[in-house]
């Protein structure tokens, strides 16, 4: 039975190198340590300000935006990491990123030519590469029809 300096020492290492979420430090302690001392640790890690889920969601949300993804994907990545919606949801809504305008970012980059719009299959497989990258169906059309608009 490790003690809870110990389990303290190695959760603040964790936290050291990168952010993570409550969720995801116990699932990963979660077989190594004893649950109600994890928690015990966490609580105190929290109320020093050392692991926040606030501060993962901010993180996470300005990377994976960053990185190209869209809303449902984020959501996605966020509730996998076990943060809740409402706390995603909030921080989005602060942020406000033009989800339009990263998708026709990433587009952009992704697929540098336009496609004629008779080519079904190219035009397919470029929708499912931004509904897969967590865009809706309208912000990957409109990032479809402004790289063709740029090009023409």
């Amino acid at each position: 039975m490790e003690s809870e300096a110990e389990i303290r020492s190695a959760v603040i290492s964790l936290l050291a190198r990168r952010e993570y979420s409550r969720a995801e430090i116990e699932q990963k302690y979660r077989d190594k340590y004893d649950a109600v001392q994890l928690a015990s640790v966490l609580d105190q890690c929290q109320a020093n300000g050392y692991q926040s889920d606030q501060r993962f969601a901010e993180m996470l949300v300005r990377s994976k935006a960053g990185q190209g993804y869209g809303l449902l994907r984020i959501l996605q990545d966020g509730k996998r990491k076990g943060l809740s919606e409402t706390l995603l949801k909030d921080f989005i809504r602060e942020q406000a990123p033009d989800w339009f305008e990263l998708a026709a970012s990433l587009c952009q980059r992704k697929f540098k030519e336009g496609i004629d719009t008779q080519d079904r299959k190219l035009y397919e497989k470029r929708m499912r590469y931004l509904l897969s990258r967590g865009f809706s169906y309208e912000q990957a059309k409109y990032a479809i029809e402004s790289v063709n608009s740029d090009i023409e």
